[in-house]
Formats: structure tokens, C-alpha cells, sequence
């Protein structure tokens, strides 16, 4: 990138929003605990049930969206790191795969032996599994080797927050051929990835979600480079904070008051009268979803990237949430059925874990432990096999590495 500015060496705030994004997730999915016999049935249970709903509803609704904002900060990551190195032929695809195998697969393993352990429990004990209903052979072999949610699958299996893990697997498989054709900075290209993704989502599988929010993610570090050149980003970043903070609260006033939603359901009634309310909300929550997936949060990244560049590095601790994230990704929820099995080896009733004191528990359990498995289990195991791989492919590993998976 040609710029009187050059980037920071690492961007502390889009690990911080990742930690944060991971946590949210976790908020999503406590809804697990709410279905009867441990049955995932849509609208299965009352939302208003969950935690202090009446001020983190926003994210018991709707918080999968996180799931897109680490797609996206994949993308931008992946094109500010890597795109220009593959293409020159400054990495081969054998660093690229060490890079990633090393950083996902130790702890997708542990979880994955962890999950079906657990579930067998689970199946002994209870006499069913928890939520997620596939954990037979033919699917842990899927997960093994990450394609999971290629399309072969019959559905959620073992570790199910992993299915986004599977997804971004694929995504490095295209990244890497669009960059080894010298075609990363072919817009037209990545600009039709964007809506293929989305036709994919919708008729076949979330491939496609992640493929809409990376490529998306690859046009937010376009325009990143494009506004550091010539030092524009000092002129724009006012207005694009501005900008940012009113969309926030845009999102959040909808959701506290919902008045578009108001707006929408009188002026689809009116157009299309034989429509229900179920249907009419259900459409807005949609477009609300897409809203956000394409302006909310891509201003967001591009904020914190300019901001961090023109401003300067954040303090290093910032790192602590995203380094933690993958691993509270991947833990929670086998977390979540321990907490149940403790519940019924106890006898204790299952309304305990719907309590905000479980809540609150669960996250200063959860929090600590994904930290510890980082540094003791996720950053020695990484070194080790990156040591190995490398020194049998009598290649070294020299570019840095950023944390961008889940």
C-alpha cells in the first residue's frame, strides 16, 4: 500500500471487537437452555424468558450477526496480510495452510473429542443429546477434516458454533486461489462474490454467509487503502465516526422502540393485505439483519482500523479479548452441557439455568478459561506444530501471524 501513513502492525481494536463479538454469540446460544427436552424447535420457547432480556434482547434476537462480523474482520485481515505475499508467490500454499491448520485444528480437535464425550453422556444419562442432534461416525469424520458444513453434512453435528470454523476453512481454500491467480485486486471479481454469496445462503447452505461478508470485508480494506493514501482518512474520519455512532443508535433505538418496524408492518398491510404480522416482523428482522451485515458493520471496521492507524496503536491489552475468542467460541458450548449434566447429576431443578446468576457464572467461568487455553494449550501447540511442518517442508514461516478465525 502506497501511503504517506503506513498501517499499524497490529490492530488491537478489531481484536477487541472480535472478543466482544464472541461474546455476544454466547449470549445468542444461551437460548439452548430453554428448550424442552433439549429439542431445538423454532419459536420453541419464550424469548422474554432469557436474562435480563429487556436490555440485552438485541442480542439474544439477533446476535448471529456477530458471526458475519468475523467473516468480515477475515477478510479484511486476510487481504491486508496475505493477498499481495501470495500473489508475489511469497508464500505457498503449503505456509498459508501450516499458518492455519496451526491455529484452528488443536483446539477444534479437543472440543470435537470433548463435545462427543459429552453428548454420549449426555445420551446414557438423560436418554437424549443436547441440541445439536448429529454426532454419529460419518459426521465426526466431517469435522475432523473441517467439512462439516460443506454441504455433505445432515445437519448440526458435534461442536455446532464450529460450522463457522468449517465455513472459513473453505473461504482460505477460494482466498488463496483468487490471490495465487493474481486476481485479489480484480474489484469487479470480488464485488460479484458479494451477492453470490448471499444467493448461496439463501438456496443452499451458509457458505454463502460467509462468502458475503469476507469479500465485503475485502472491499472495506480496499477503501481503507484507498482512503490512507494521501493521508485522506484525516479529512473522512469525523464524518465516518459520525456516521458509525448514529447508525449504532439507530440500530439500538429500533430495537428498544421499534418504530420502522411499526412503519413497515402498516405499509406491508396496505401493499400486501393477506400478510401477517408474524410474517411482516419476520421480513423486517430480516432487512434489519441485512442492514447491518452491509453498512453497521463495515463502518465499524473501517472506523477502527482508520482510527487505530491515524491515532496510533492501542495499549497491547486490548489483544487479551480476541485472543481469547476463538477459544470462547469453541468452548461455550461445551460448557453448556456440563452445566446441564451438573444440574441433572445434582437433581437439581433445569429453571437454575436460566437465572442471571447462572449467566453471570457461566461468563466468569467461560472468560478465564478460554484465556488460559490460549496461552497454555492454543499458543504451544500452534508453535509446535508450526516447528514441525515446517522444518519436514524445509521451509520456514517468517510472516507474522494475526489471529482472524473465530
Amino acid at each position: 500500500m502506497t501511503s504517506n501513513q503506513s498501517p499499524p502492525q497490529h490492530f488491537y481494536a478489531l481484536d477487541a471487537i472480535r472478543g466482544i463479538a464472541a461474546m455476544i454469540v454466547v449470549l445468542y446460544h444461551w437460548q439452548f437452555f430453554y428448550y424442552a427436552n433439549d429439542v431445538y424447535v423454532q419459536g420453541g420457547f419464550e424469548k422474554t424468558a432469557l436474562p435480563w432480556y429487556k436490555y440485552l434482547s438485541i442480542f439474544y434476537t439477533d446476535g448471529m450477526v456477530a458471526v458475519d462480523l468475523f467473516f468480515l474482520l477475515s477478510g479484511f485481515i486476510f487481504f491486508w496480510l496475505y493477498a499481495e505475499r501470495i500473489a508475489n508467490r511469497q508464500i505457498n500454499f503449503g505456509k498459508f495452510i501450516i499458518y492455519r491448520v496451526s491455529r484452528l485444528y488443536p483446539i477444534h480437535f479437543v472440543t470435537l473429542v470433548l463435545v462427543g464425550v459429552l453428548q454420549w453422556l449426555m445420551l446414557k444419562n438423560i436418554g437424549h443429546y443436547f441440541i445439536i442432534q448429529y454426532n454419529d461416525g460419518y459426521h465426526f469424520l466431517l469435522n475432523l477434516v473441517f467439512m462439516q458444513n460443506w454441504g455433505f453434512e445432515k445437519g448440526p453435528s458435534f461442536n455446532g458454533p464450529s460450522w463457522s470454523v468449517s465455513v472459513e476453512v473453505f473461504l482460505y481454500f477460494l482466498f488463496f486461489i483468487i490471490c495465487y491467480l493474481k486476481l485479489e485486486k480484480n474489484k469487479l471479481l470480488l464485488f460479484l462474490l458479494i451477492p453470490l454469496g448471499a444467493f448461496i445462503q439463501y438456496h443452499y447452505s451458509l457458505i454463502g454467509k460467509g462468502m458475503f461478508t469476507f469479500f465485503l470485508g475485502a472491499f472495506v480494506y480496499y477503501l481503507y487503502v484507498w482512503m490512507m493514501k494521501e493521508n485522506r482518512a484525516k479529512k473522512y474520519l469525523p464524518s465516518l465516526i459520525t456516521i458509525t455512532l448514529l447508525l449504532w443508535i439507530a440500530m439500538f433505538a429500533e430495537y428498544q422502540f421499534s418504530i420502522l418496524q411499526g412503519i413497515w408492518i402498516k405499509l406491508l398491510h396496505q401493499v400486501m393485505p393477506g400478510t401477517s404480522t408474524e410474517t411482516a416482523m419476520s421480513l423486517f428482522g430480516q432487512l434489519r439483519n441485512f442492514f447491518f451485515r452491509l453498512a453497521v458493520s463495515p463502518c465499524t471496521i473501517l472506523t477502527l482500523a482508520m482510527w487505530e492507524t491515524i491515532k496510533g496503536m492501542l495499549n497491547k491489552k486490548w489483544a487479551l479479548l480476541g485472543n481469547c475468542s476463538y477459544a470462547m467460541y469453541l468452548i461455550h458450548y461445551p460448557l453448556q452441557i456440563i452445566f446441564v449434566l451438573v444440574v441433572d447429576w445434582f437433581h437439581m431443578s433445569r429453571l437454575v439455568l436460566r437465572s442471571p446468576v447462572t449467566l453471570m457464572l457461566f461468563f466468569l467461568l467461560l472468560i478465564p478459561l478460554s484465556m488460559v487455553t490460549y496461552y497454555y494449550f492454543e499458543l504451544p501447540a500452534q508453535d509446535k506444530l508450526r516447528a514441525r511442518f515446517s522444518k519436514k517442508n524445509k521451509t520456514r514461516v517468517t510472516i507474522a501471524d494475526v489471529n482472524v478465525t473465530t
